[in-house]
C-alpha cells in the first residue's frame, strides 16, 4: 500500500484511496481539482466531480472554489500559507500560463460539473435520453414509502385472506405484518443484487394442517370427557416428581389446557409446557419419583399426538412463511415497478440501476463514450459502504 500525494500522483488512470472520515478527501480532491486545470488545462466544466450527499456536494463547491481562489493569490505574489498550494506554485514555475487558467476557471465555474451520485445518474439519463432509453418527462420521487406500502398491502390482503385460518394466525403471531414486510422490502431494495434463499414458494401445508385439527378434536374430547380425572391425577399422584410437577405450576397448565381447548382451535401453537401433558413427558424417568410407575390414562396419548401434530405443523409453517417473503420480494418489486412505470415516477435507486442498465445494455458503449468525451476527468468522492451498483457505473465509464 502507498502513501498517496496528490501533488505527485499521476493524473491519468485510475485510483483507488482508502481513507477514513476525518483524512483530507475533500482537500486532496480540491488539490487534485486544480492540477487537472492546470496541468491539462481542462474547463470546470471538463472535470466531473461526484460524492454522496447535497450538503457534501455543496461543500464540495465551496472548497473548490475557495482553493481556486487561494491559487490566485498564490501565484500572484509567489507565496502562500498552504503548503500545498506552496508546493504547487513552485511545481508550475509560470504564473503568467497559471493565472489565466485560474481566473477563467473561477469565471466559469457555475458550469462546473459537481453532483451527488444519484444526480449524476439523473443528469446522464436525461441528457443521453435515446442512448439510455429513459423518458424525457420522468418525475423523480424523493420519498417512495407510499408506493411500496401500498404494493405491500395488496399482497398481504391477495395472500393472507385466502390462507387458512391456522396458517394466518401463524403469520400474524410471526410478525408477518404489512409494515413489517414493508421493512424487510425497503432493506432489499437496498441491496438489489442481493440472492435470496431459498427460492420456492414454500411447501404444501395442507396434509400438516389436517393431522393437526384431527389431533386437536380427538384431544378436546379426551379433555371434555376427563377433565376431572386427569385435573386429580396430574394434583394428587404421589409418584410425580414435584420439582417437575409442582402443584402451583400444574393449576396454571390445567388452566391454560382449558383456554386452549375453548378457543385455541385456529392456532397452531400450544402453550409453552403443554408437553408435559404429553405421554412421553410423564413417562419420562425425571418426572417420577424412584419406584413410581408413570401413570396410564388415554388423555396422555391424545396429548402426545396433538404436540407431535404442532411440532411438525410449526416447521412446515416456518418453510411456508419464509416461501412467502421470497414470493413477496417478487411479486411486490413487480407491481411497484409496474406502478411506477404507469405513473411515469422513479426513485434515487432506480437512478442508479437504470443507468447501470443502460451501461451494460446494447447502448452501453455509445453512452460511455458520450459521458467521457463530456467529461475528461473524473474525481469521485466516495462509495458509500462500497456500493456495488455505484462501482459498476463508474467502472463501466472511466475505469
Amino acid at each position: 500500500m502507498k502513501v498517496f500525494d496528490p501533488l505527485k500522483t499521476p493524473l491519468e488512470g485510475a485510483n483507488l484511496i482508502e481513507a477514513s472520515a476525518g483524512t483530507g478527501k475533500t482537500h486532496t480532491i480540491t488539490g487534485l481539482f486544480l492540477r487537472l486545470l492546470l496541468e491539462k488545462n481542462l474547463a470546470v466544466h471538463q472535470i466531473l466531480v461526484v460524492t454522496y450527499t447535497e450538503a457534501a456536494t455543496e461543500e464540495l463547491k465551496d472548497r473548490i472554489r475557495s482553493k481556486i481562489r487561494e491559487a490566485v493569490d498564490a501565484f500572484s505574489t509567489g507565496k502562500s500559507g498552504d503548503s500545498f498550494l506552496k508546493k504547487l506554485v513552485r511545481q508550475h514555475a509560470s504564473a503568467a500560463k497559471a493565472l489565466p487558467l485560474l481566473r477563467e476557471a473561477l469565471r466559469t465555474f457555475d458550469e462546473a460539473s459537481i453532483f451527488t451520485i444519484h444526480g449524476f445518474c439523473r443528469r446522464m439519463l436525461h441528457e443521453n435520453a435515446f442512448e439510455s432509453g429513459s423518458l424525457f418527462d420522468t418525475e423523480l420521487v424523493t420519498d417512495a414509502s407510499a408506493m411500496i406500502q401500498e404494493s405491500v398491502e395488496d399482497f398481504w390482503r391477495q395472500h393472507l385472506y385466502r390462507a387458512s385460518p391456522l396458517f394466518a394466525g401463524y403469520a400474524l403471531m410471526n410478525r408477518f405484518t404489512p409494515g413489517e414486510l414493508a421493512s424487510l422490502l425497503r432493506r432489499k431494495m437496498n441491496q438489489p443484487f442481493l440472492r435470496i434463499l431459498p427460492e420456492e414458494d414454500g411447501p404444501d401445508t395442507g396434509p400438516q394442517e389436517s393431522r393437526f385439527r384431527e389431533a386437536f378434536s380427538r384431544a378436546r374430547e379426551a379433555w371434555s370427557a376427563y377433565r376431572g380425572e386427569v385435573t386429580r391425577l396430574l394434583t394428587t399422584y404421589e409418584g410425580f416428581h414435584r420439582g417437575q410437577y409442582p402443584p402451583s405450576k400444574v393449576e396454571v397448565w390445567l388452566e391454560e389446557t382449558e383456554d386452549l381447548f375453548t378457543y385455541g382451535e385456529n392456532s397452531s401453537g400450544l402453550f409453552p409446557d403443554f408437553k408435559k401433558f404429553s405421554r412421553s413427558e410423564v413417562h419420562k424417568p425425571g418426572s417420577l419419583r424412584k419406584g413410581f410407575d408413570p401413570p396410564e390414562h388415554p388423555f396422555f396419548d391424545f396429548c402426545e399426538d396433538l404436540y407431535q401434530a404442532s411440532q411438525d405443523l410449526e416447521r412446515v409453517f416456518a418453510r411456508r412463511l419464509l416461501g412467502w417473503k421470497v414470493k413477496a420480494f417478487n411479486e411486490v418489486g413487480e407491481a411497484l415497478s409496474r406502478t411506477k412505470t404507469e405513473k411515469n415516477v422513479q426513485t434515487f435507486d432506480d437512478l442508479l440501476l437504470k443507468l447501470q442498465a443502460a451501461l451494460q445494455g446494447r447502448g452501453g458503449k455509445d453512452l460511455a463514450i458520450a459521458i467521457r468525451r463530456k467529461y475528461r476527468a473524473a474525481l469521485i468522492d466516495e462509495f458509500q459502504d462500497t456500493d456495488p451498483v455505484q462501482y459498476a457505473i463508474f467502472q463501466s465509464v472511466f475505469g
